[in-house]
């Protein structure tokens, strides 16, 4: 193959040309095998809560105690890599979790104590680091270009969506097997092997920062619209995931739940991969990310307002395109601010707020399914959709008037 046949082929299939980088394939690799515990774990404990427990509302409470734990943990991770260095927090936190994972197992074969097993996923869910947030400040450190720091930020939306594709799988297929331990174990054992691939890669590791005088606070302060942008986000994830179970079940369609979710995941890794294919943008990240939430808005309405299941399928299927989209947009902020400086914690800040907003959505559209029903509760979305808007273009505007913190330099 000559040169410039190669070097046509590399601008050709998306994220060729951020692939080509020494260490970017391991690193990515790595980064989805310890994505593991997200996708993995909450299963895991609904199932030892529901199996060995006999109670589904404790292996919830468990899966949320994990949930709500990781939203604070995972930031705190965040910035102690910043701080510490990558390659010592994510082996301390491998360590953690190997620990909290054997009682966990130990919990669902022998003590079986309620309060114990949600303890030990409080503690499991303090000790997962945002993986993502972690290569996704290793791609800003290693590239330069804006342009491939995008391309590389949509690989790892697709790397998001994949691990949701492939997990939950897993996790089912051991616990039909009756191993209803078996996703705790096996996510903290493939969390472990991908954090040694990932700190495995020195040169990608960003320079140690010094600690921040004005704390984690400081931090939330300086992304305060971006998080709750994100909350915002999450919260209709969280209340569309609800609603679609409740609405399927209403209309006889519970055998299509399960379609119904792997098309909105599918669609989402699309869009990610078409976001990664393209490298020309004219605008930058606060704007794009307008854009890409009020898409995702319009395209969540129709949900809300369709009968049926198969009109609600492809609804459902339309939202999808603009999830994984939406999220690249906004981790292209925290990467435009920073220029090649963005930290792990900022990160984690938006992947905190989208989980604290998964929850608080899950809560609403679980209470309003209880009031009017799961087809009428649907409408709820359409509140949430224009509240998820409106932080993310007060951004947009303070970004038009404010330079980067590259551009500074």
């Amino acid at each position: 193959m000559t040169r410039s046949r190669a070097v046509r082929r590399t601008r050709s299939l998306p994220f060729a040309d951020v692939l080509v980088q020494p260490g970017a394939v391991t690193t990515t690799l790595g980064g989805l095998i310890a994505r593991s515990p997200i996708s993995m774990v909450p299963i895991g404990l609904i199932a030892i809560g529901s199996g060995p427990l006999g109670s589904y509302a404790v292996g919830g409470a468990a899966a949320g105690a994990f949930s709500i734990a990781n939203a604070v943990g995972s930031t705190l991770i965040g910035r102690a890599a910043d701080e510490q260095g990558h390659r010592k927090t994510l082996l301390r936190s491998a360590m953690a979790m190997l620990a909290a994972a054997g009682v966990i197992t130990w919990v669902a074969l022998v003590a079986q104590e309620a309060v114990l097993l949600i303890v030990a996923s409080a503690l499991f869910g303090a000790a997962t680091p945002n993986i993502g947030s972690i290569i996704r400040a290793r791609w800003t450190h290693v590239l330069s270009a804006a342009s491939l720091r995008l391309r590389a930020l949509a690989l790892e939306a697709v790397n998001d969506e994949a691990n949701f594709l492939i997990g939950p799988p897993i996790a089912s297929l051991l616990i039909v097997q009756g191993l209803t331990w078996g996703p705790i174990a096996v996510a903290a054992l493939l969390f472990f092997i991908g954090a040694l691939a990932v700190a495995s890669q020195r040169r990608w590791e960003p320079k140690v920062h010094p600690p921040d005088e004005a704390g984690m606070a400081g931090a939330i302060r300086e992304n305060a619209l971006l998080i709750v942008s994100a909350a915002a986000i999450g919260s209709i994830l969280g209340a569309s995931q609800v609603l679609l179970l409740g609405y399927c079940n209403s209309i006889g369609a519970a055998d299509g739940i399960a379609l119904a979710l792997g098309l909105n995941s599918g669609a989402s890794l699309v869009g990610a991969i078409l976001v990664g294919s393209k490298s020309d943008w004219r605008w930058g990240a606060e704007r794009r990310f307008a854009v890409a939430a009020i898409l995702f808005a319009l395209l969540t309405i129709p949900t809300a307002l369709v009968s049926g299941f198969l009109p609600y399928l492809i609804a459902t299927t339309a939202a999808g395109f603009g999830i994984a989209p939406m999220f690249i947009q906004s981790n292209a902020v925290i990467a435009e601010r920073a220029g090649g400086s963005a930290r792990s914690a900022a990160f984690a800040l938006i992947g905190g707020g989208v989980i604290f907003g998964i929850s608080a959505g899950s809560a609403i559209g679980g209470v309003a399914i209880d009031a009017v029903g799961a087809s009428d509760a649907r409408l709820i979305l359409i509140p949430l959709a224009l509240v998820m808007v409106l932080p993310i273009l007060v951004g947009a505007q303070r970004a038009e008037r404010r330079p980067t913190r590259s551009a500074k330099r």
